[in-house]
């Protein structure tokens, strides 16, 4: 008798606040009592669904680049112009670089400690931070003489947080995942802004497991990018990651080419559920959206999970997807 290996499960990264905020692109700012509370909720929530590698959660963020721009020197929120990304009409404020980058105030690693003092022993926390290619796309240059070019900006991002990635390996963290998906809005940047992401992950130690997540963005549950991850190619063969965290079950095309283009030896998170739909997925339609990898990838190297984090959804939906989710982990 062969006893297969059944799927890992995890979560992309943000999970939703107890209470929704109004405006989920710019929700408010916590207080550390408040932030502590949040943490420590979401560790349990997820890991009460049965889930085998969570995240802090995410909620104490106002978003996942207003947060680290707000806690580190060298960046004004005062007169910040709005700018559009991709071609849905997706705009935002953004903060100017007035100076140089540095003193990062993120605790990471009090959120990590914290989301691991309140999970069960048998479930695995990750470390999610947004990469240093997001920071530097929703950030205004107004320092050319410090940064010349998105490149030198960018390498300024990595430099305040693997100073904070630093702390949260010696904490006991062994999983970080960067979320990049701003490859998919700016992809002619993507071969260099894949070299700087190795020369951070070059800064943790080489017992660290590596992911990394690309998307189409998720503001308000709306994909605003649409470049192909096959348009990646070149900067996915660079990138020198465990595990890639993808897009896929509502995809307008199949990702599985990708792999023709890149020999990835690391794990595939897939996309499986969709979190922009309310829609509940089935154990049996989980199935069919696990077809295409098995093609290319045994089953010991796939991960469930959606396409994207949860923050912007429903604490209800969010909660029956991923019960779902942790259920056809078990039972394909």
């Amino acid at each position: 008798m062969i006893l297969m290996t059944r799927y890992a499960n995890t979560v992309v990264g943000s999970y939703p606040r107890p209470v929704q905020a109004a405006d989920t692109m710019k929700k408010p700012t916590l207080s550390e009592a408040e932030t502590d509370a949040m943490v420590v909720w979401a560790a349990q929530d997820q890991s009460a669904l049965g889930l085998d590698v969570i995240t802090d959660g995410e909620a104490y963020r106002e978003n996942m680049y207003y947060f680290y721009q707000k806690r580190v020197d060298g960046v004004t929120f005062e007169d910040m112009p709005r700018l559009a990304f991709g071609d849905a009409g997706f705009g935002i404020e953004c903060p100017r670089v007035i100076g140089r980058l540095e003193n990062p105030r993120f605790e990471l690693a009090r959120h990590w400690r914290t989301a691991r003092e309140a999970a069960p022993a048998h479930v695995r926390v990750k470390q999610t931070v947004t990469g240093p290619h997001v920071l530097t796309r929703f950030s205004v240059n107004e320092r050319k003489d410090l940064y010349p070019d998105d490149e030198a900006l960018c390498r300024a991002w990595a430099a305040v947080l693997a100073e904070e990635l630093r702390q949260v390996v010696d904490a006991g963290c062994r999983d970080v995942q960067f979320d990049e998906p701003m490859w998919t809005e700016a992809p002619q940047q993507s071969e260099w802004a894949a070299e700087v992401l190795n020369d951070l992950i070059a800064e943790l130690p080489p017992h660290v497991r590596v992911g990394l997540h690309v998307c189409g963005g998720n503001p308000r549950r709306k994909r605003v990018y649409f470049t192909k991850y096959t348009d990646l190619a070149p900067a996915f063969r660079k990138v020198k990651i465990n595990e890639v965290l993808l897009e896929h079950c509502t995809l307008s095309y199949d990702l599985m080419p990708l792999f023709d283009l890149w020999d990835f030896q690391g794990d595939l998170g897939l996309g499986v559920i969709d979190q922009r739909s309310d829609e509940i997925e089935t154990v049996d339609r989980i199935a069919k959206r696990i077809e295409p990898a098995l093609q290319r990838f045994p089953r010991e190297r796939l991960i469930l999970t959606s396409e994207c984090g949860f923050g912007h959804v429903p604490l209800d939906i969010t909660r029956r997807k991923l019960g779902v989710l942790v259920e056809a982990s078990h039972k394909l």
